[in-house]
């Protein structure tokens, strides 16, 4: 099987995320995306409560307009679920 070509908007934003600073620019993305649902893998908060990351995103992301999908990406393992890989890949 050849190599596909991704396409589409991605954005890895961390440091201070969701915040009201960045509320212009998270709106923006999601509506260039024309997605009314985001995807949030909380990779880098493994070993700082990953949940309370989902949390915080339906907070923040609801007051946008989009409901949240947290996936269960900690470590490498969950990175190469073909179950994980595919939501990512379905996503808008």
């Amino acid at each position: 099987m050849g190599a596909r070509r991704a396409t589409g908007l991605l954005a890895l934003v961390g440091g201070g995320e969701w915040r009201p600073g960045t509320r212009r620019f998270d709106a923006d993305l999601l509506a260039r995306s024309g997605a009314a649902e985001v995807l949030i893998l909380p990779t880098a908060a493994a070993y700082e409560h990953p949940e309370r990351v989902g949390e915080r995103a339906e907070t923040y992301f609801g007051e946008l307009g989009a409901t949240v999908r947290t996936l269960p990406v900690l470590h490498r393992t969950e990175a190469e679920d073909p179950a994980n890989a595919k939501a990512v890949r379905s996503a808008t």
